[in-house]
């Protein structure tokens, strides 16, 4: 069962009325406040709803990355940790069991949400051995991106890694960042962009997508792309100024070969 620290509970609010509300006013799922609010007659949510199913799979049954696996992931995602750093108060949107912790200072305040209700709790014996923050209590609410269940101004930053291109209505949830961000507060947004750095996509890249596209086709869907959005890095930076936000900063993972861009954002004071 999650026991959410009193400052979140200070914090709640209705995800749809945006309204202060109490833990009692949600229902409580398999020990988990149950904030999600679900966008089904809008454009996108089967395929939406499929590709998160097929996500939860994947990490509900992982027994197959190894420590060393997720040791390196851990290194790999270090560096943009220290070129960022993130304090105060956090909401890690689309968190799940919270890894970014990982990296991040003891001090901070943390809270992760995400629309899988086990994600804080089906981390496998290896994941558990590298991510020693999976052995600490965590706050966490089943919620989606775009209705986050948060009074307006809660929170310093909004961490958004690897998760936007699986989100429905993205405008939607990067309106929601700005709204429970504190006036000067920052969102820092990790994404895969198409083209990267460069901004040219591959000959490679474009036959293997076409051949994936050729199989789904056909009925196979083992290689199916479930991303919901495939933004180029001035895709990325459109979003963001559309919704309000200043960027500030962008910093190219380099594990990723330039594919990787983590861009911070200010909302205005």
């Amino acid at each position: 069962m999650i026991e959410l620290n009193a400052w979140v509970l200070s914090i709640l609010a209705n995800p749809i009325t945006k309204q202060p509300c109490k833990p009692d006013a949600f229902n409580n799922v398999q020990g988990v406040i149950d904030a999600r609010v679900f966008l089904k007659n809008t454009h996108g949510y089967n395929e939406w709803a499929e590709g998160q199913d097929v996500y939860e799979n994947v990490y509900e049954n992982d027994a197959n990355t190894s420590l060393v696996e997720y040791q390196k992931e851990i290194e790999g995602a270090r560096p943009v940790y220290q070129h960022f750093l993130i304090e105060g108060r956090i909401l890690d949107c689309g968190g799940g069991a919270g890894i970014v912790r990982e990296v991040l200072s003891d001090d901070v305040e943390f809270v992760s949400t995400d629309p899988w209700l086990k994600a804080p709790f089906a981390s496998s014996p290896a994941r558990k051995a590298a991510y020693t923050c999976l052995n600490q209590p965590l706050n966490f609410i089943a919620a989606t991106a775009e209705f986050q269940p948060f009074v307006e101004g809660s929170f310093d930053w909004v961490h958004m890694r690897s998760m936007l291109d699986h989100v429905q209505v993205v405008d939607l949830a990067l309106l929601e960042a700005n709204r429970v961000l504190k006036p000067g507060g920052r969102v820092l947004i990790g994404l895969y962009v198409a083209g990267g750095k460069r901004g040219v996509v591959s000959f490679e890249r474009l036959i293997k997508d076409s051949i994936k596209a050729a199989l789904g086709f056909v009925g196979i869907q083992r290689w199916k792309d479930h991303h919901i959005w495939h933004p180029s890095y001035q895709d990325l930076l459109k979003l963001i100024t559309d919704n309000g936000f200043e960027p500030e900063d962008t910093y190219w993972q380099p594990q990723s070969k330039d594919m990787v861009c983590y861009v911070s954002a200010r909302k205005p004071a």
